[in-house]
This record gives C-alpha cells, sequence and structure tokens, in this order.
C-alpha cells in the first residue's frame, strides 16, 4: 500500500498543465490544515508536514518549490537546542502560514520547523530560501567538542527561530532568510541575506541586509 502511494503522490506532483494543478490542489486541499480558494500548486512542488500548513486564497505557489513544516522531535543524539524568540509570530513552532494574495517564486525552500508566517500580498521571487530551524556549528558550553549537522550523527545542535514577512513585503531573486522579520510594504533586493529585523516600508540589501533608504516616499 505504501508503495502504491508514493506512486499515486509521484504521479500527482509531476503531472504538468491544468489537470495537474487541478489534481494537486484537490489533493493537498484535504490534508492542509487551511486552504483557501483558487490555489495554484505548480508541479514539483514537493511538501512535508502538510497537517501544518495553512493557505489563503489566491496564492500560487511556483515550480519545483519544497514546502516544510511541523515542530521536529530531537533526537537523543542532539546536544543543544537554542531558541530565538520572535515576537510577531504568534503562531505555533512549526507552523507555516501563507496569506492572502501571495506569489510563492520558483523553486523556493521554504522550511517551518521553527515557523514561519508570511502575510498577505508577498512575493518571494525565484530560488528564496527561508529558513527557521538551522543547525549550530558551535556549542556555547562545549566549544571544544565537534558538532555535526547530520542528525544520524552522534552530536548534533540547532537554533530554532521564527521567521514573520510583513505584508506587501517583496523578497528578490535568491535572497535567503534566516529567524527574522521584515517589516510591511518592504522589498528585500537579490542575493541578500536577511538574519536581522527589518524595518517596515524598507529598501534593504547587503550580507547582512540592512535598510539603505525608503521603498515607497510616504507624505
Amino acid at each position: 500500500m505504501r508503495v502504491l502511494n508514493d506512486f499515486v503522490l509521484f504521479f500527482i506532483t509531476y503531472m504538468p498543465g491544468i489537470t495537474g494543478r487541478k489534481l494537486r490542489y484537490f489533493y493537498w486541499s484535504k490534508r492542509f490544515k487551511k486552504c483557501g480558494k483558487n490555489v495554484i500548486i505548480d508541479e514539483g512542488v514537493i511538501i512535508q508536514g502538510a497537517e501544518w500548513i495553512s493557505i489563503g486564497d489566491n496564492v500560487w505557489i511556483d515550480k519545483y518549490c519544497i514546502l516544510i513544516a511541523g515542530p521536529v522531535q530531537f533526537k537523543e543524539n542532539t546536544v543543544y537546542v537554542k531558541h530565538k524568540e520572535n515576537k510577531n509570530f504568534t503562531k505555533s513552532i512549526g507552523e507555516l502560514c501563507i496569506g492572502n494574495c501571495c506569489h510563492i517564486g520558483a523553486r523556493n525552500i521554504i522550511q517551518a520547523h521553527g515557523g514561519v508566517h508570511i502575510s498577505d500580498n508577498v512575493t518571494t521571487s525565484a530560488g528564496v530560501v527561508i529558513y527557521s530551524l538551522s543547525n549550530l556549528p558551535i556549542v556555547p558550553h562545549l566549544q571544544n567538542q565537534i558538532v555535526y549537522a547530520n542528525w544520524l550523527t552522534e552530536r548534533t545542535a540547532y537554533i530554532i527561530s521564527p521567521v514573520f514577512i510583513g505584508e506587501g513585503v517583496w523578497i528578490g531573486l535568491n535572497c535567503i532568510i534566516l529567524g527574522c522579520s521584515i517589516g510591511n510594504r518592504s522589498f528585500i533586493a537579490p542575493q541578500s541575506v536577511v538574519y536581522q529585523d527589518i524595518q517596515e516600508n524598507s529598501y534593504a540589501l547587503g550580507f547582512p541586509a540592512v535598510r539603505v533608504k525608503e521603498r515607497f516616499k510616504i507624505n
């Protein structure tokens, strides 16, 4: 039965055209925590933890995206877990919430093990990566020990850092977003790395990304 289910899911995932879109909407809308109307899930989209994912109306998940949600059950080989607070994130750890009228660009990776909230009218361009749980390269109280980014090994360490993306935000090509908040109506220039909060109505760029000017002129 498991083999049959895997075959059916593979067929649904990669079926092209309108037929594929209709099949994917029918399949995933029954499995999401919440799913709105007029949602397009394009071909090649990989989804894990669908029961932790909420999607609003008029949302387009573009080709070959990866959406991962749900809290992590840490194994005994985990030596340290750090929690980074994000006051703007009010959902549960592990939830992925995508608001109304959003476009999630092609080949995005959204990993919501720590929680990701994407507000209404957000655009993420192709190649955007959003991570809310990552491995740590060192452990504060065990700095003489090597840790690994492989849960199969003996020593792993993590940081849980929820992501909040405000209304009307546009994230440019190939940006990386790690454990922070991006204020409403901001624009993040292509190739930027964001791991510190960006205030509302910012045009931000760089590594790390910083506000360089207003995005919109407000009288």
